[in-house]
């Protein structure tokens, strides 16, 4: 009983340490990026050069946010109201920077292959306008 007890005041005090400044895993209330990510997925992908500079701009916006939370994480800047993160809290914000890193990522990967795609289909029928229009002027020629 006594073993039980220990632990979970052991666990409670963990979780509360862990809470401290907003870090605890999945907690990301204090980054910009899943917000700056959120933005992006809603981005539809179109062929413009609109898209193209909005995409590039959330690209760089994210990796800028990165860039601060990686100084932060690592102790070496303050956040915004000047606090400096614990060396407990560390690996657990590097844990979620990492989480944020990879979502980012994937969400850049599909958004680009889907602008990819359409930019294919967008050759391929211009490829086929091509070959019929060459068709036609045989056609017309013998």
């Amino acid at each position: 009983m006594v073993r039980i007890i220990l632990i979970l005041s052991l666990l409670i005090s963990l979780n509360a340490s862990a809470d401290f400044l907003g870090f605890k895993t999945g907690d990301s209330s204090r980054s910009k990026i899943p917000d700056q990510i959120e933005k992006l997925k809603k981005l539809e992908a179109e062929d413009s050069p609109a898209y193209e500079d909005s995409f590039n701009n959330l690209v760089k916006s994210i990796e800028n946010s990165m860039e601060e939370e990686k100084l932060f994480c690592a102790g070496d800047t303050a956040d915004a109201s000047g606090k400096v993160i614990s060396n407990e809290n560390k690996q657990l914000c590097f844990r979620d920077l990492k989480t944020n890193y990879l979502e980012a990522m994937d969400t850049i990967f599909n958004l680009k292959k889907k602008y990819l795609g359409l930019i294919h289909n967008r050759q391929i029928e211009k490829l086929s306008k091509i070959q019929k229009k060459l068709k036609a002027d045989i056609d017309k020629s013998f």
